[in-house]
């Protein structure tokens, strides 16, 4: 049988006078050492009866617990008992004060002659091989010779550690090295190395001169290693046996200004470095602000270095020089086609010079007269920015004039029209130029990826393209309203969607409704119910990765569908039974927006205007009231943040809006909102006075772990919850009665007749009925004289059932573990049991 709490054995004892005390000890023994052993109160009777017990058990059991007792311990220290002394003075340095070892020693005084202090589990005896400052410093005042001698001579020497480390701790510090000199002449390579890698010397090194004094193999390896600092490497280039890999290193980290010394780079060094350059990128990084610099002379680069195609691709955009050098070969050029498409046909694989590349060309132009584009490529998405053969083309196109680049434009292909307009920034006539010639579809291209910005966007839409709002709404971050007005394929003029007779409305493309269908993006999805096109609605309808939730969306999509296609759509949508991609059987509008949608076309057939019904319902299911009911019926689910999902749900489908604070409280007026919904409300700006009123007594009924709150129906008061559901405690406490008493929501009768199981009851009670006699009080405090009433009335029960029987005081606490009923079931039971 399990034991009966410490709490309830407590109140027992509060109970009990001294007679009976007495006889409730060995009865429940195993019970009140659990009590003894807790913080729990201790009555007057059991207390004496414990400290005038020898019984070491009992007494060993309130030393445990004692240095929270504040006047029991001084108590059990005046004893000068050493069987418990050494649970008083505690065996760890911090578990007890200075003032509570001292009240052992004083009561030790009068039975320091008892042999139990010194024996082998003695306090005297274990004190007399610990070295810690915290218990020994209170040993001084021991009436025992032996350890006070040894607690001072511990002391002692722990002071004296002490002295030595704080004056050891004043010492110089030894003075700090002599600075540096400004110039170094390394003998060997180790010694230059150790140099170069020295990052606090900023001085001048001198290379040894002599033939073979530098190891430059030995430096290369270091340098992969761990490269070298950009001005280490510039001390080496100047020196006439550099080898090419460094000089190349130099150049890369000192590009704007080259190294310090040193003469332009000969070409070898940055063909190699292109070579090099898997992706051209690190190769852009040194040419680029080399050229601006002038460290790189543009003409002997164009002449001199190789690939061709990565120094096109690697050349700075900007610079005036660059330019100047690439118009002097794009006029060798000229303006046909057929050179032109020789330099693209060329350039994956050249392997020479840019002005090679320009001579092989030209060599080349006969083969490619009246040839189109070489394979030919469509726009991609998102485009990637690539030094290819087409940007290294593109860079020399750059570079002719307006009539020579609207000429080529009619020959490219749709992959370089589309990173013509991309990343390389043509003017206002070239682009309308192209725009005239291919079309505005042509402007796609441009809709390339998610980082499209917002002036691109609005640049695009008014095109009203097809083929550019399919590219926009598939790779760009559109609004939601963008994505609105591309779906349902009205025009965009003087920069807003404007009303579009169904006839004159944008197709979509395939691609477009193929995007839509297979997505599992929610806006995208969600923006089908605006289109009014059938197709779209069906996909919305069907899609397992988008559910409507809101009933205004719902009758919007309708209105929309009947605004583009008639009530025969709409009938047709309401009729609809298979739902590609759900799988459910029933349609997937609600009951209530199917009724309407019926009324509506019922309506129409009677002439007195269907559409105008289903608009009526869709703005009342959008206005204050319908946004109410919405969040009265989402904001209460058990999810935590059901109140921000419907909040959240509500602005994704029908708009943002302020919170509807007096339909709310007309609805909680009409019938109770849900206790849910009342506490999530009330800590939110503006929630009138009577929602988070209300909410208190919500927030404790939802606080009881038994109570299941419903949609419908008044709910329950705290005095109806105590008498119907169990009461539930965690770690010793019932913390639901706790809070419904401190409301004054039930009163301490309440709970002694009607709360249960009594294990509960009397666990809350233990707590509530101590404070009644202790501290100043007043016969007009109606909270204490409540408690003393109930003091009485449990006592009253407990002499009417139990009287002074230990045997039914202790049968009541062997059975109040397991015991389902109230307090006075339980003492009826043990009364007549024993009786």
């Amino acid at each position: 049988m399990r034991l009966a709490d410490h709490f309830a054995v407590s109140a027992a004892y509060a109970l009990a006078d001294q007679d009976l005390t007495r006889a409730l000890i060995p009865r429940i023994r195993e019970e009140t050492l659990v009590l003894l052993r807790s913080a729990a109160p201790v009555s007057p009777f059991l207390l004496e009866e414990v400290l005038a017990s020898r019984d070491p058990q009992l007494r060993s059991a309130l030393v445990a617990s004692a240095g929270l007792r504040g006047e029991v311990f001084h108590r059990l220290a005046a004893l000068g008992d050493p069987v418990v002394a050494a649970g008083l003075y505690g065996v760890s340095g911090w578990d007890r004060t200075p003032a509570q070892r001292a009240a052992v020693w004083q009561g030790a005084a009068a039975t320091s002659d008892d042999p139990g202090w010194q024996g082998e589990e003695g306090l005297v005896t274990r004190l007399m091989t610990v070295k810690g400052k915290e218990l020994l410093e209170p040993a001084l005042l021991s009436p025992f010779p032996e350890l006070v001698a040894h607690a001072r001579s511990v002391l002692d020497g722990i002071a004296e550690r002490a002295a030595r480390a704080q004056l050891g701790g004043q010492t110089h510090h030894s003075p700090p090295a002599s600075r540096r000199d400004w110039r170094r002449e390394p003998g060997t390579t180790e010694e230059l190395v150790r140099d170069l890698r020295d990052k606090d010397f900023s001085g001048e090194i001198q290379l040894p001169t002599a033939p073979g004094a530098v190891d430059w193999e030995r430096l290369v390896k270091e340098h992969r290693a761990e490269p070298f600092g950009a001005h280490r490497l510039g001390l080496l280039w100047v020196h006439p046996g550099c080898p090419e890999e460094l000089g190349r290193g130099a150049f890369e980290q000192t590009t704007r200004t080259g190294p310090v010394g040193a003469a332009d780079p000969p070409s070898s060094v940055l063909t190699q470095a292109a070579v090099e350059s898997d992706n051209g990128h690190s190769f852009a990084r040194l040419l680029g602000p080399g050229v601006t610099s002038g460290a790189f002379p543009v003409d002997r680069v164009l002449r001199e270095v190789a690939p061709a195609r990565k120094v096109l691709c690697a050349l700075p955009g900007d610079h005036e020089g660059t330019q100047t050098a690439l118009v002097a070969q794009v006029v060798r050029l000229g303006g046909d086609f057929a050179p032109w498409r020789a330099v693209y046909a060329m350039l994956p694989r050249f392997s020479g010079t840019v002005t090679e590349l320009v001579d092989a060309a030209l060599a080349e132009t006969p083969k490619h007269r009246g040839k189109p584009w070489p394979t030919p490529k469509g726009p991609e998405f998102p485009s990637r920015r690539q030094p290819n053969g087409r940007a290294a083309w593109l860079r020399l196109y750059d570079a002719a004039d307006h009539p020579t680049r609207c000429a080529l434009a009619e020959h490219m292909d749709s992959r370089a029209i589309q990173q013509l307009l991309l990343w390389h920034s043509p003017s206002d006539e070239l682009r309308a130029h192209i725009v005239q010639s291919r079309g505005p579809s042509v402007l796609a291209g441009i809709a390339s990826d998610w980082q499209t910005t917002p002036e691109v966007i609005a640049d695009l839409i008014p095109y009203n393209d097809p083929e550019v709002n399919a590219a926009l709404f598939v790779n760009t971050n559109l609004t939601t309203a963008q994505r609105c007005h591309v779906l349902s394929g009205r025009r965009w003029q003087d920069g807003a969607s404007v009303d579009t007779a169904a006839a004159d409305r944008l197709p979509l493309t395939r691609t477009l409704v193929h995007s839509v269908k297979e997505s599992a993006r929610r806006p995208w999805l969600l923006a089908c119910a605006d289109s009014g096109d059938p197709v779209l609605c069906r996909i919305l309808l069907g899609s397992p990765r988008a559910k409507i939730h809101t009933r205004a969306l719902e009758l919007r999509m309708l209105v929309r569908l009947w605004e583009r296609h008639g009530p025969d759509a709409v009938g047709e949508l309401l009729d609809e039974t298979d739902f590609p991609g759900r799988k459910q059987i029933k349609h997937p509008l609600t009951p209530k927006t199917l009724e309407t949608g019926r009324a509506a076309l019922a309506a129409e057939t009677e002439n007195e205007g269907g559409l105008a019904v289903l608009r009526t319902a869709s703005e009342a299911a959008g206005n204050a009231a319908g946004r109410a009911e919405f969040l009265c019926e989402k904001g209460a689910a058990i999810e935590s943040d059901a109140w921000e999902r419907a909040v959240e749900l509500l602005e994704e489908e029908v708009g943002p809006g302020p919170v509807p604070w007096a339909e709310l409280a007309a609805a909680h007026a009409s019938k109770p909102l849900h206790d849910r919904l009342l506490v999530r409300l009330a800590p939110l700006t503006d929630c009138p006075a009577a929602l988070a009123e209300d909410a208190v007594a919500a927030g404790l009924r939802l606080s009881h772990p038994e109570y299941r709150p419903r949609r419908t129906g008044k709910p329950p008061t705290a005095s109806e919850m105590l008498g119907k559901l169990p009461l539930r405690l965690d770690n010793g406490v019932c913390r639901w009665l706790e809070r419904a008493h401190q409301a004054g929501q039930v009163t301490l009768p309440e709970v002694i007749r009607v709360g249960f199981p009594a294990q509960a009851t009397v666990a809350f009670l233990s707590k509530a009925l101590a404070p009644a006699d202790s501290g100043p009080t007043t016969d007009t405090d109606a909270r204490t004289e409540e408690i003393r009433a109930a003091r009485r009335e449990v006592a009253a029960l407990a002499a009417e059932h139990l009287a002074d029987n230990p045997e039914g005081w202790a049968l009541a606490l062997r059975l109040i573990p397991e015991f389902e009923g109230t307090l006075p079931d339980l003492l009826l039971a043990s009364g007549a049991v024993v009786g």
